[in-house]
């Protein structure tokens, strides 16, 4: 649904991008993930034809944005980083015109444009003008100009940035509500909105992708050892120094004294399903009292500073 191949873009003597590749399959909620200065709003800019790449192409549902621009923006819709507000008109009219700008037929632009009033929960600002509005508020009207003609693909640039802990809730579950008949690819340098909200992350430094995936997939391919949670009943200390003896075990650290709470590591090149049974084993046959086992996985936060590092 979205093909992002070779992007290169330079300013001056700065490299903003370099060989940015990537695609985001029909459905999903893709996270762009990146500290401010990335590259997350050139990519973005580039994808939505705002600005020419130096190198590369994009595609929107099969359409080069570039050679096919037309047909490309008629399935996109764009909220960039500034919300792109008329401030002195009022919510409904401001939307009524974004849909003429999308050429939506004049008969169901009213039936449109109450549907998204209702979905963004615009109702009771729909006749109030937008440069009074709260910033919240305003986000919403922002969000209602890129979905109110229905596109096949949200990018979405930093869709909760300034906003406070209600109104980020209610966008992100907006944004979740819209998934499966959207494909949307959402910036962001907060880890915990792309941890919570998408189904993927692209991970972007410095202009340069250095890692993609599910959080679990970015989590263990950046392991160099299966981390587990081990609580017992009793001696852990003495527990801790039995399982660095266990063979395919690599480590073996106390996390907290008082609930009995160990975490162990296993090399990867070991069979795991063997070496947990052989720790289970060690413990019940040491009357530690067996109350937990599981795997754990590195945070989106530790993964994010490996690989930026």
């Amino acid at each position: 649904m979205i093909e992002v191949s070779g992007l290169s873009k330079r300013f001056g003597e700065v490299q903003a991008l370099s060989n940015v590749t990537f695609t985001v399959p029909k459905g999903q909620i893709v996270g762009f993930l990146g500290a401010n200065g990335a590259g997350k709003t050139t990519t973005m800019d580039i994808m939505c034809g705002c600005i020419g790449a130096d190198e590369g192409s994009v595609k929107i549902s099969g359409f080069d944005i570039t050679e096919q621009p037309i047909e490309a923006k008629r399935r996109l819709g764009y909220l960039p980083d500034i919300p792109p507000l008329h401030l002195e008109m009022r919510v409904a009219d401001f939307i009524t015109y974004s849909a003429k700008i999308h050429r939506l037929a004049s008969a169901s632009i009213p039936k449109k444009v109450s549907e998204v009033i209702e979905l963004l929960s615009l109702g009771d600002v729909r006749g109030r003008i937008i440069g009074n509005l709260s910033k919240g508020f305003r986000q919403r009207v922002a969000l209602a100009q890129a979905i109110v003609h229905d596109p096949e693909v949200l990018v979405l640039d930093e869709p909760t940035e300034g906003l406070d802990p209600n109104q980020i809730l209610h966008i992100r579950d907006l944004i979740k509500s819209l998934a499966g008949q959207h494909t949307i690819i959402l910036s962001s340098h907060i880890l915990s909105e792309v941890q919570n909200t998408c189904d993927h992350i692209i991970i972007i430094h410095k202009g340069s992708i250095v890692q993609q995936g599910t959080k679990e997939e970015l989590s263990s391919h950046l392991q160099s050892e299966h981390l587990y949670r081990l609580r017992v009943g009793a001696n852990s200390s003495k527990l801790a120094s039995v399982l660095t003896a266990v063979p395919g075990v690599t480590m073996a650290n106390i996390i907290n004294q008082d609930d009995h709470e160990l975490e162990f590591g296993i090399g990867r090149d070991n069979e795991l399903q063997l070496v947990v049974e052989t720790v289970a084993r060690q413990v019940l046959d040491g009357g530690y009292g067996l109350r937990e086992i599981s795997a754990k996985t590195r945070s989106l936060e530790e993964v994010f500073f490996q690989v930026t590092q």
